[in-house]
C-alpha cells in the first residue's frame, strides 16, 4: 500500500510571533502508545509503520523546534511550541522520577495545524470507540477499552465522578449490583445531557436457590445465560445533573427485574417508580446481581473524550450467608473484563489500606494483565505518615509494579464536583491537607484531571493501532451477514396471488391423495388385517376333559374307569385295543385340548376351520397383540356349570336358557374394543401420512413460510376433529353389537352354526375315541380342506364304526351351545367388519375429499370472506425461526454498518487531511522524528 503523502501549502507570510518558554531538553520518555512506564523506552523498530490506519500520539519530555535545512518542496512556516507552566508545577522532569514526564504532552499547546489535528483526532478516536462499545460489536472485533476495577470501598465512586465530571452516587454505589459504562462526549452545545440505557447481553433463567457451587467456569454468572445478541433498552434522558443519582438507582432496579417491563421503573413515569419506595424496590429485586450493563452517554461542553467501564467492587464476604455465591460471581465478572487483551485496566486502591491485601491485584496478576494496568491511588488525604515509604516505592516502580505506573487522587466525600476538584488541586499543591513533599517528584501524576488526560491519550492511541484490524473484521462480518441474508427467502411481490395459488394446489392435491392407488392399497391392507384379527379372536372351546375316560370293552357290563391315556403311539394291527385298562398312565399329560379356529395340531389341540377365508398375513400387522384374546374362552365344563346355574328347577338337562347363550355371545364380541381402537388410530396415522405428503408436494417450496407451518397445524387440527367424530360413530357401532344379541340374517347364522357344530363334534369324537384307545393315539388330525377324499372317507368310516361303541357324548348339549356362540360370532363379526370399514370410507374419507377442508383452512388462515393484504403478507413471511434469524442478522448488520460509518468518518475527518494527494490510510505522525532533529 502506498505511503500517505501530506500536501503542505507554501506560506507567503510568517505567522504572528507567539511567546514561548525556553525549555531544557529532558531525557526522552516512552512513546505514549506503549504499555510500560515512561522509563522503559520502546525500541524504534517496534513502532508501527505508515501503512497502519493510525495516528500515533508520540511525545517526549522537551520537544524541540525543527532546524534542518528544507527544500522548496517542503518549505513552510516554522512550528512554534509553547509550554504552559502550571501553578506550583515544575517544567523539568526530575531524574529520580520514572513517571512524571509522561504526562507533560497533555499540557503542550501546539500552534501548528498538524499538532492541532492530533487533539482533534484524539477526541474523534475516543468518541468512535465509545460508539462501538455501545453498539456491542466486541463479538466481531475486540475494542480497546478502559476498565475501572477495585476492591469495595476503594474510592471508585469518587474517582468515577471526577472522571465523568458529574456527581454520581457514592453511598452503596450504583455499581455494586451491575457494571456501568460511561461515555463522555465533548459537545459544542452548551447544554448538558445524559442518556441512560440498559445493554442486555444476558437472559435471566433462575432454577431455584443459587448456591456457591453453582458458580463454575462454564456458568460464571448464574442464573444469567449469555444471549446470541445484545438488546438495548432506552431508559431515560435527563438534562439536569442533579437527577442522575435517582435515575441510575432506578435503572439498576430495572436491570435486576428482567421479567418486568423496564418502563415500570422510569422515575417520574413508571408505575412502580411512582408507587414504590426506591429502597424497598431495591431490596425486593428479583436478582441480586446482573452482568448486564447500565450505559450512560453524557454530552456537554469541556468533557474529555472518554469511555470506560466501572465494575462492582470485589469483596470477601457478603452481608447475608445465602449470598456467598455473589462473591464468586463478582470476581468472575472482574476477571472477565480484565482478561480482554485490549483492555487498559484502571486499578483503584486506597492509600489508607495495605496494597498487599488488594483482591483486585491478585486477579490482575492471575490474568497476566499487569502490563496493561494503570495504578490509581485514591484517598491520598488518608495516607498515614508511617506508610509513606511504601507508596513512594510504588511510584518509583519498586513495588506492585504495573505497566503504566501510578497516579494519585484525592476527592473528599460529601463535596460537590467543582469543590472537590478545587480541593484536590490545593491538596497536591500543599495549600490544604498534609500531602507529603516527598511526593513532589510525581506532581505530574497527581490529580484526577491529569489522570483523565493520560488515559484519554492511551485509549486513543490503542484504538489507532487496532483500527485496521477492527475495520477488517467488521467488513468481513458484514459480508458474511449479507451472504446469510441472501440465503434466506425473500417475500414475493404479489403475495395474495402466491397464497391463493399455493392453497389451490394444496387443497386440490389433498382431494386426489385420498383416491390414489398407493393410499387405497395401504388402507385395504389395514382393513384386511382388521378383518383377520376379528375372526382370529373367535372364542375357542376346550372339548377335552382333564381326565379322559377309558372304556374296557372286554367287560360285559362295560365298566368305565378314569384312566389317563398315554400319548405314545402303540403298534397295533387295528384301531381297537384288547386290554385298554392295562395301558400305562402318564402323569404329566397336558390336561386339556382347546378347539382353535384355523388348524389341527398333533399335540392334542383342535383347530376348527375358519368360517371366513381371509388370506391375510399371519402376524396381522398392528393387531398382533390381540391374537390370543379368544384362546380358551369357553370350556365344556364351564358351559355346563352356567347352564345348571341358570336353569329353573325341574327343567330338562339339555334345555339351555336363552340367557346363557346371549351372555356368552356378548362376552365374545366385547373383545372387539381393543382392535377397533387400534384400527381407528392406524387409520388416522395413515390419513395424516398421506395428507402430509400432499402438503410437501404442493407447498414444500414454501416450507420456510408461515403458510406452510400454519397449513400443517390446521390440517392436523382438521384431521383430529374428523377422526374424533369418526371414532364416536364407530364407538356407537360397537355399543350396538354389545348391547344385546341381534341377528336378521338367519340363513347365515344357521350355516355358520352347522359348520361349527360339525367341527366341534368331530374334534370331540376323536378325543373320546383316543381316550378309549379306539383310535391310534398318534392319529394326525388335519384340516378338512387339507384332506383328500380318501382320507375323509377313511376317517368317517372309523368314526361311524367306533362311536356307537362308546355311547352318547355326555357333553353333547355343551358342544351345541359352543357351536351356537361361535356361529353367532361369525355372523356378527361379518356384519361388524363390513360396517366399520364402510363407515370409514363413506364418512371420514368423504369429508376429507369434500369442501369442508377448504372452508376449515380458509377460516383458520383468516381468508374466509374478504381478507386484508396484511393477512396474505403474514402468510408469506418466514417461520418463527427464520424470521427471528433474519431480524437478528438485520439488527447486527445495522449495528456494524453504523460502526463502519464511524470508522470511515475517522478517515474523512479534517484530522486525516483533505488534500487531493491524501491516500488512505492515515499516517503515523511521529513526534520524535520531528523533535529529535531540532534545537
Amino acid at each position: 500500500m502506498p505511503r500517505r503523502v501530506i500536501k503542505r501549502e507554501h506560506q507567503d507570510a510568517s505567522p504572528p510571533a507567539s511567546p514561548a518558554v525556553t525549555i531544557t531538553p529532558a531525557p526522552p520518555s516512552l512513546a505514549s502508545n506503549a504499555m510500560a512506564p515512561p522509563s522503559r523506552k520502546r525500541p524504534r523498530e517496534d513502532l508501527i509503520d505508515a501503512e497502519s490506519v493510525a495516528v500515533s500520539f508520540i511525545r517526549s519530555h522537551a520537544p524541540s523546534a525543527e532546524t534542518r535545512h528544507r527544500t522548496n518542496d517542503d518549505d513552510q512556516e516554522p512550528m512554534l511550541l509553547e509550554m504552559r507552566a502550571r501553578q506550583g508545577g515544575s517544567l523539568t522532569g526530575s531524574p529520580q522520577s520514572s513517571q512524571n514526564a509522561d504526562t507533560s504532552f497533555a499540557h503542550q499547546s501546539f500552534a501548528h495545524p498538524t499538532f492541532t489535528d492530533i487533539g482533534v483526532k484524539l477526541r474523534e478516536f475516543n468518541n468512535t470507540i465509545g460508539s462501538l462499545q455501545q453498539l456491542g460489536v466486541s463479538h466481531v472485533a475486540e475494542l480497546p477499552e478502559l476498565v475501572l476495577v477495585g476492591d469495595q470501598s476503594a474510592g471508585k465512586s469518587s474517582l468515577m465522578s471526577g472522571l465523568a465530571r458529574v456527581d454520581l452516587p457514592r453511598s452503596a454505589g450504583v455499581g455494586t449490583r451491575c457494571p456501568l459504562h460511561i461515555r463522555l462526549i465533548n459537545s459544542s452545545n452548551a447544554h448538558w445531557s445524559c442518556s441512560v440505557a440498559l445493554q442486555l447481553d444476558y437472559n435471566f433463567e433462575p432454577k431455584g436457590k443459587i448456591k456457591k457451587s453453582d458458580v463454575t467456569a462454564t456458568n460464571q454468572f448464574p442464573p444469567w445465560v449469555k444471549k446470541s445478541h445484545r438488546d438495548i433498552k432506552i431508559f431515560k434522558t435527563i438534562f439536569d445533573p442533579s437527577e442522575i443519582e435517582e435515575v441510575l438507582r432506578w435503572a439498576q432496579v430495572a436491570i435486576l427485574n428482567p421479567g418486568n417491563d423496564h418502563e415500570l421503573y422510569i422515575p417520574g413515569d413508571g408505575a412502580v417508580a411512582k408507587s414504590t419506595d426506591l429502597a424497598e424496590a431495591t431490596r425486593s429485586a428479583a436478582a441480586q446481581f446482573s452482568p448486564n450493563i447500565i450505559s450512560l452517554e453524557i454530552k456537554g461542553p469541556e468533557l474529555p473524550g472518554l469511555s470506560f467501564y466501572d465494575l462492582p467492587g470485589v469483596f470477601l464476604s457478603p452481608d447475608q450467608e445465602e449470598d456467598e455465591y455473589i462473591v464468586k460471581v463478582v470476581r468472575n465478572l472482574t476477571r472477565h473484563y480484565i482478561k480482554r487483551e485490549h483492555a487498559i485496566i484502571m486499578w483503584a486502591l486506597p492509600m489508607n489500606a495495605d496494597p498487599e491485601n488488594s483482591i483486585s491485584l491478585g486477579i490482575i496478576r492471575e490474568a497476566k494483565a499487569a502490563q496493561r494496568t494503570i495504578g490509581i491511588m485514591t484517598k491520598a488525604d488518608k495516607l498515614a505518615p508511617e506508610n509513606e515509604a511504601q507508596w513512594l516505592a510504588m511510584f518509583r516502580d519498586e513495588k506492585q509494579s504495573v505497566g503504566h505506573g501510578f497516579f494519585a487522587t484525592s476527592r473528599p466525600p460529601g463535596e460537590h464536583l467543582e469543590a472537590a476538584g478545587k480541593w484536590e488541586e490545593l491538596f497536591f499543591s500543599h495549600e490544604v491537607g498534609g500531602w507529603p513533599t516527598d511526593f513532589d517528584d510525581f506532581k505530574q501524576r497527581c490529580g484526577v484531571d491529569l489522570l483523565g488526560e493520560y488515559i484519554s491519550v492511551q485509549l486513543g492511541d490503542a484504538f489507532a493501532q487496532s483500527l485496521p484490524s477492527i475495520k477488517g473484521k467488521v467488513h468481513g462480518r458484514l459480508k458474511e451477514i449479507k451472504r446469510q441474508l441472501d440465503d434466506l427467502p425473500e417475500i414475493p411481490s404479489n403475495v395474495e396471488h402466491e397464497v391463493k395459488k399455493s392453497l389451490y394446489q394444496f387443497l386440490g392435491r389433498m382431494k386426489t391423495a385420498i383416491k390414489d392407488s398407493e393410499f387405497s392399497s395401504e388402507w385395504n391392507l389395514l382393513n384386511n388385517q382388521f378383518r383377520d384379527i376379528i375372526f382370529k379372536i373367535k372364542p375357542t372351546c376346550r372339548v377335552k376333559e382333564p381326565a379322559a375316560q377309558t372304556i374296557d370293552l372286554s367287560d360285559a357290563d362295560t365298566e368305565v374307569s378314569a384312566v389317563t391315556p398315554s400319548r405314545r403311539p402303540r403298534p397295533s394291527d387295528s384301531t381297537m385295543r384288547p386290554t385298554p385298562s392295562k395301558r400305562p398312565r402318564q402323569d404329566n399329560e397336558t390336561p386339556f385340548t382347546p378347539v382353535k379356529q384355523e388348524s389341527f395340531s398333533t399335540g392334542g389341540l383342535f383347530h376348527a376351520s375358519p368360517a371366513i377365508s381371509t388370506g391375510a398375513t399371519e402376524m396381522n400387522g398392528p393387531f398382533a397383540g390381540f391374537r390370543n384374546l379368544g384362546r380358551l374362552a369357553m370350556d365344556i365344563r364351564d358351559i355346563r356349570a352356567q347352564v345348571r346355574k341358570k336353569q329353573r328347577p325341574g327343567m330338562p338337562r339339555d334345555l339351555v336358557p336363552d340367557e346363557v347363550r346371549e351372555t356368552m355371545c356378548l362376552d365374545a364380541v366385547r373383545k372387539w374394543e381393543g382392535p377397533l381402537e387400534t384400527y381407528i388410530d392406524k387409520t388416522a396415522e395413515l390419513l395424516e401420512k398421506v395428507t402430509n405428503q400432499a402438503l410437501e408436494e404442493s407447498l414444500g417450496v414454501l416450507r420456510r413460510r408461515l403458510i406452510f407451518k400454519e397449513c400443517q397445524t390446521y390440517l392436523k387440527q382438521f384431521i383430529n376433529q374428523v377422526v374424533t367424530d369418526q371414532r364416536a360413530r364407530l364407538s356407537e357401532m360397537y355399543n350396538s353389537e354389545t348391547y344385546q344379541m341381534y341377528m336378521m340374517n338367519e340363513d347365515a347364522f344357521t350355516r355358520y352354526r352347522k359348520q361349527e357344530l360339525e367341527q366341534l363334534r368331530r374334534a370331540r369324537a376323536i378325543y373320546r375315541l383316543k381316550a378309549v384307545a379306539l383310535i391310534e393315539w398318534g392319529y394326525e388330525i388335519k384340516r378338512p380342506e387339507e384332506m383328500s377324499e380318501d382320507e375323509k372317507n377313511k376317517e368317517n368310516k372309523i368314526l361311524n364304526q367306533q362311536l356307537p361303541k362308546i355311547g352318547i357324548d355326555p357333553y353333547e348339549t355343551e358342544i351345541e351351545v359352543a357351536a351356537f356362540v361361535r356361529g353367532y360370532y361369525n355372523t356378527a363379526a361379518t356384519r361388524f367388519v363390513e360396517g366399520v370399514t364402510m363407515n370409514v370410507n363413506s364418512n371420514l374419507f368423504r369429508i376429507m375429499g369434500s369442501s369442508d377442508l377448504d372452508v376449515f383452512i380458509d377460516h383458520r388462515l383468516g381468508l374466509f370472506g374478504k381478507a386484508t393484504p396484511s393477512v396474505y403478507q403474514h402468510l408469506m413471511e418466514e417461520d418463527a425461526k427464520t424470521a427471528s434469524l433474519r431480524e437478528q442478522l438485520r439488527g447486527e448488520m445495522d449495528k456494524l454498518s453504523q460502526a463502519m460509518s464511524s470508522i470511515n468518518g475517522l478517515e474523512s475527518s479534517p484530522g486525516s487531511g483533505n488534500s487531493s494527494e491524501t491516500v488512505f490510510p492515515t499516517p503515523i505522525i511521529d513526534l520524535e522524528d520531528i523533535m529529535d532533529e531540532g534545537v
